[in-house]
């Protein structure tokens, strides 16, 4: 596994600069590899381009062009998130019949525009990304950590965890759909942290990987299912006879209902411990996995 500190590498930045080039140059084989279906390329380049400001975000305190490299590979992100929004709209749709064990025929006109305006959306790595991700992995050698390890770490949890919390704060008061996809962003880069740090304590921060993954998964649910409530309320909804889409209105509003409350109980164990404390704590256990002998 590749995303993760290794005892081989001799200091933090070297860590930092083999983990991006490893995601930047895995997002410029899959914009090109002739296996990969037009619309799983841009998913996969998408994931790395996350995985990519997760790691950036742990370092962020040691990190001078953090500033600048965080907007270079969100604005990579967001050039393919189009195709991706309407697969994962398909994907929800077909996860929400085989969970309330709905009739699919009744709501398949649903799911026909869908794939409709899916088929109608271009899939395609543009010239344009790949010259974006060409210049992203001529850029990371250059990349300079300053600062003693284990403070610019725990500088790097505190300030994303924080932020995880407050967002969770937010939701607890109004779980509005931006409310909702914040926390989930914040929470999925605490889990790529956590994946990075493993090696420093595997069975603990694996586990804390885990859960925070967890979590994740049902915040990102939420969120694909929010879109696709807004998506049945919009102005390119599917025509559907009254009585269906008020069928269809409940079977997604308890969905909604089920997910939060998911969430909500796994994020209150999260946030039983302030980010600081874990943040010292997950810190000091690289402080100690990192003055062990280098293998």
């Amino acid at each position: 596994m590749a995303y993760r500190l290794k005892a081989s590498d001799p200091t933090l930045g070297d860590a930092v600069r083999r983990i991006a080039l490893d995601q930047a140059e895995r997002a410029r084989a899959e914009a090109d590899d002739p296996a990969l279906a037009p619309a799983e390329a841009i998913h996969q380049i998408r994931k790395r381009c996350k995985k990519l400001r997760g790691l950036i975000r742990l370092v962020r305190p040691g990190f001078a062009a953090y500033g600048e490299e965080n907007a270079a590979i969100r604005d990579l992100a967001r050039r393919l998130s189009g195709l991706r929004d309407l697969e994962a709209l398909i994907e929800t749709h077909d996860r929400l019949m085989a969970r309330d064990d709905a009739e699919a025929a009744r709501f398949a006109p649903v799911r026909a525009a869908l794939t409709a305006r899916k088929q109608a959306a271009p899939e395609r790595v543009d010239d344009a990304t790949r010259a974006a991700l060409d210049a992203l992995a001529g850029r990371i050698a250059g990349w300079q950590i300053e600062g003693k390890p284990a403070k610019v770490i725990a500088g790097g949890l505190e300030k994303t965890w924080a932020r995880a919390a407050a967002a969770h704060d937010d939701c607890r008061d109004a779980p509005t759909t931006e409310a909702m996809h914040e926390w989930r962003k914040r929470v999925k880069y605490h889990w790529y942290h956590c994946r990075i740090l493993a090696p420093v304590w595997p069975g603990p921060v694996g586990a804390r990987a885990a859960e925070a993954k967890r979590l994740s998964d049902i915040l990102g649910d939420h969120h694909d299912l929010a879109l696709y409530a807004a998506h049945l309320a919009g102005a390119e909804a599917p025509d559907l006879d009254p009585e269906a889409q008020i069928a269809l209105g409940r079977i997604t509003d308890r969905a909604l209902s089920e997910l939060e409350r998911d969430a909500f109980a796994l994020g209150a164990r999260f946030f039983a411990e302030t980010p600081r404390r874990a943040a010292k704590r997950l810190a000091a256990l690289y402080a100690v996995w990192e003055s062990e002998p280098r293998r």
